[in-house]
């Protein structure tokens, strides 16, 4: 059993250049291997979904610390919140062109492509994401898109053996890095919805260029 949370990464310095897309193609191997992608900000620019819904409801009610301490009446408002974002809302997100570069890239190449979501989904089991990042980008996806229910995702970059992750936030590095995948980072726009600080660079993982668009 590995690590089902990420390990602190200290920072430090960056050591190295942001690198571009086909600088990372040429590090690649020239096998094919997993790779995987978080969602938002990485693949798709989701703050206008976010920012339009999210006034509606109390953050600590749709990130919570501890869900099975929400009343009743907050987990009703927690699953509205989810519901509406994954099956409406979401169609007001638009593809960042690094993530429609990156699936091509990893398309042509062969490579087993995962993506990998920090969300809860909604409920009724209904995949609306899937298909909905499908038509964004042009393209079938290998596997339906994993959603996490806010947990760290870890043990779901390890069981998925992993070899590449790519992620906007210091969390998806840093569990990237604990599951043994190479981390890489695609940088946020500056109209992201998210106020987490970021470390581009710091945390010892590769950069990629001009990718905040």
């Amino acid at each position: 059993m590995g690590p089902k949370v990420a390990d602190a990464i200290p920072l430090s310095q960056p050591t190295a250049e942001a690198v571009s897309v086909d600088q990372l193609a040429l590090m690649l191997p020239r096998h094919p291997v997993r790779v995987g992608f978080d969602v938002d900000d990485t693949l798709i620019f989701s703050a206008p979904a976010f920012t339009a819904l999210q006034t509606e409801y109390d953050p600590a009610v749709i990130r919570p610390k501890d869900l099975d301490a929400l009343s009743t009446a907050q987990l009703k408002q927690f699953h509205a919140f989810w519901n509406r974002l994954n099956n409406e809302y979401d169609d007001r997100s638009t593809p960042k062109a690094i993530g429609q570069r990156l699936l091509d890239l990893h398309r042509a190449r062969g490579d087993d492509v995962y993506v990998i979501s920090k969300r809860q989904s909604a409920e009724g089991g209904v995949d609306k994401c899937t298909p909905r990042y499908e038509a964004m980008f042009h393209q079938p996806f290998q596997h339906a898109v994993v959603q996490t229910q806010l947990k760290d995702k870890t043990p779901f970059i390890r069981e998925l053996h992993l070899e590449y992750y790519y992620g906007d936030s210091d969390s998806d590095i840093a569990s990237a890095i604990t599951a043994g995948a190479v981390p890489i980072r695609v940088m946020r726009g500056g109209d992201s919805y998210a106020k987490d600080t970021v470390h581009n660079g710091q945390l010892g993982e590769i950069v990629l260029k001009d990718s905040d668009r």
